[in-house]
């Protein structure tokens, strides 16, 4: 898997700075060698000068953390200019690879094969969970683990308006069902779909299965959208891209995108409250509303949900909790929203999965579908690739041994541009992005943020730059020749640590970022944010 922040392709009128969107506590670390001096290099020298390792059987919160460590080291590489208003639009890419599975005496004829952004998420997941509507009910079913760069979101709820929301996460699957074609395979029209689900990460799919409405933020394409609207009138579904989470008082007014979100007044009504609020564009009303919340408001690309609307408890001030979004999109069930891919509404009924394209009040939307309506894709063979969703691959291989082996996996290689303005956050294919400051200037700046290799594509011996190494040495492999030679030690029962081994790596220095499981690696990388 690799990752970069790879450029700012514009700046609306100047430079940026980022910040990743972690916490700024302390993090406990175990800390081995001068790690202090490594660091202390990285922040004052070209920060483009490393190089981020991640092991090729990484888990995807390795793959995660040394994407928020090259966001952070990126951020030290912008220049801080001076103005007013500005916003910035970024380029973020994206590699990562999934298992093999050989079809070469496999028996398969007819099969769905699944992966996800955690090999987790798949595992309890089978061809018969697809009712016959969805053309995904194939007679076997192969789970191809996971793909790192799938997206994810883990706080689906920011502002805790949906009870026992707590543990649910949204989370990114391609299913795509390859059937036997004479010689060849063959993937039908309508046999595949990228789906998004929302789903309580510790019960998983398809037990776990929630609810979308609105307010909510779900991973779509690779990005983090809120979710505005699901209108059963229309039957479409509206996303937006945060802007502001939080309290907006009576009066109050939020600017975005040059135009102006003002709450006029919220009325008691009884034991109701109503929000009289509107949009305004250089000084004229484009869009306004008298209503009980929840309620939402929309124009010119922007939108505000107004979630709850209350009093203080003295009753001399009234509130409303919002979320403000922009890039606002509609998208009707059933229409083809990328070419040969139609949007769909999934529910799980009856122990199936199915699509809708009617939005039903009461009715449980567990995640939304694009399916495949193209031509029928026949004759594959090694060498051939199907695109899913314009977004991942499927891959076929012999490796030069087609009569032993035909191996097929899915590959991201995707590059997103994301436009940000001021304190907005982002999370873009896993990299999570926080707009600490925008200011005017006359220059574009590039970042020089370091790139995320996978170990397979790096050697200590001939390496040009220092080395940090994501992961131990059951996952990391050059982790691993570290602790053959001595040079480092961890095994499964290590605690987060930072451990230098100075001059390995062709003379330059390498650290080690891991721990004993998962959780210590990410505490490690956690720290070692900390200290950029």
């Amino acid at each position: 898997m690799a990752i970069s922040i790879k450029k700012i392709v514009s700046i609306g009128l100047g430079g940026l700075m980022l910040g990743s969107a972690l916490s700024s506590s302390a993090f406990a670390v175990e800390k081995v060698g001068d790690v202090d001096s490594f660091v202390s290099d990285l922040v004052s020298t070209d920060n483009s000068n490393v190089d981020i390792i991640v092991g090729s059987n990484s888990v995807a919160s390795d793959v995660v953390s040394a994407a928020n460590i090259a966001a952070k080291l990126g951020s030290l590489s912008f220049l801080e200019q001076t103005g007013e208003e500005a916003s910035a639009t970024l380029s973020i890419g994206s590699k990562s690879k999934s298992d093999n599975f050989n079809l070469v005496g496999s028996g398969v004829t007819d099969s769905l094969f699944a992966v996800s952004v955690d090999d987790d998420y798949v595992s309890s997941i089978s061809n018969v969970d697809f009712h016959s509507s969805t053309n995904l009910d194939a007679t076997g079913y192969v789970s191809l683990e996971d793909l790192g760069n799938l997206m994810e979101v883990s706080d689906t709820d920011p502002s805790s308006w949906v009870t026992g929301s707590d543990n649910d996460v949204s989370a990114e699957f391609m299913f795509l069902r390859l059937k036997t074609d004479v010689a060849d395979w063959k993937v039908n029209s309508d046999e595949m779909s990228y789906m998004t689900l929302l789903f309580d990460e510790n019960t998983g799919v398809p037990a776990g299965l929630k609810g979308m409405c609105p307010g909510r933020n779900i991973a779509y394409l690779g990005e983090e959208w809120t979710l505005m609207g699901m209108s059963c009138d229309a039957d479409k579904v509206v996303l937006g891209k945060e802007v502001y989470r939080g309290a907006l008082k009576e009066g109050e007014s939020y600017s975005v995108n040059g135009c102006e979100i003002k709450i006029d007044s919220i009325i008691t009504d009884g034991t109701d409250y109503k929000v009289s609020a509107k949009i305004l564009k250089d000084g004229a009303v484009v869009a306004s509303t008298y209503n009980e919340a929840p309620t939402n408001l929309m124009a010119n690309g922007i939108g505000i949900r107004f979630q709850k609307v209350y009093e203080s408890i003295d009753s001399n001030a009234a509130y409303a909790d919002v979320v403000i979004v922009n890039n606002v999109k509609g998208m009707p069930l059933g229409s083809e929203v990328i070419p040969d891919y139609e949007i769909y509404s999934v529910l799980y009924t009856g122990g199936t999965f199915q699509y809708t394209d009617d939005f039903v009040k009461g009715q449980k939307n567990v995640g939304l579908a694009l399916k495949y309506v193209g031509d029928d894709l026949t004759g594959l063979g090694s060498d051939d690739s199907v695109k899913v969703a314009d977004y991942a691959d499927f891959l076929f291989d012999d490796e030069g041994s087609s009569a032993t082996k035909l191996n097929v996996f899915f590959e991201m290689n995707e590059e997103k541009e994301v436009s940000l303005i001021q304190t907005q956050k982002t999370n873009v294919l896993n990299v999570k992005i926080l707009a600490e400051e925008i200011s005017t200037g006359d220059d574009e700046s590039l970042t020089i943020a370091p790139i995320v290799k996978l170990d397979t594509e790096t050697s200590m011996e001939t390496s040009e730059n220092p080395l940090i190494l994501i992961g131990g040495p059951v996952i990391n492999s050059i982790t691993k020749e570290l602790s053959n030679a001595g040079l480092i030690a961890i095994d499964n029962e290590s605690p987060a640590t930072l451990a230098l081994a100075a001059g390995a790596a062709n003379g330059n220095d390498v650290l080690v970022v891991a721990g004993g499981d998962r959780s210590a690696t990410t505490d490690a990388a956690n720290a070692l944010i900390a200290m950029i």
